[in-house]
């Protein structure tokens, strides 16, 4: 029996799926939302910073949304391309959310990689949610506090 999709559903659209198992896709005004779904192999990480490249051009403010309640392990290739890669995007915060103590820690290591490599890594923290909804309201929050 097939599964019926929302096409007007980013995180049910099979364009934004990476090896069928992790989602990443933008949301308007300014937040990447990524989903894991197990472990990321360099490929996998690869592949989702590529589309997030993409997804940052031309932006001056940004937010990781991350679901990382089935991350398990990000390759240690990808985790030093995320740390070199992502530190020319302008992100303003990343919320985790749902994140078991394994996927805190790899999250933690990777996001400290990246601020070691930025002028402004004051600018972006990391905190941690247990739901979607807490992580969305300290997003907002942070942005108002870049509000021009």
């Amino acid at each position: 029996m097939a599964v019926a999709r929302d096409k007007n559903d980013p995180k049910s659209d099979p364009a934004n799926w990476i090896s069928g198992k992790h989602i990443t896709y933008f949301e308007e005004p300014d937040i990447i939302y990524m989903r894991f779904g197990g472990a990321a192999t360099t490929e996998d990480s690869l592949e989702l910073l590529r589309r997030q490249i993409e997804m940052s051009e031309g932006r001056h403010l940004l937010f990781f949304l991350i679901d990382a309640e089935d991350l398990d392990n990000i390759a240690p290739e990808g985790r030093k391309a995320v740390a070199e890669t992502l530190k020319e995007i302008p992100l303003r915060g990343m919320a985790v959310i749902k994140a078991p103590l394994k996927a805190k820690v790899v999250t933690k290591l990777v996001i400290t990689a990246i601020n070691l490599f930025r002028k402004d890594s004051n600018l972006n923290p990391i905190a941690f949610f247990d739901t979607e909804e807490e992580g969305r309201a300290w997003i907002a929050s942070r942005r108002k506090m870049f509000a021009t």
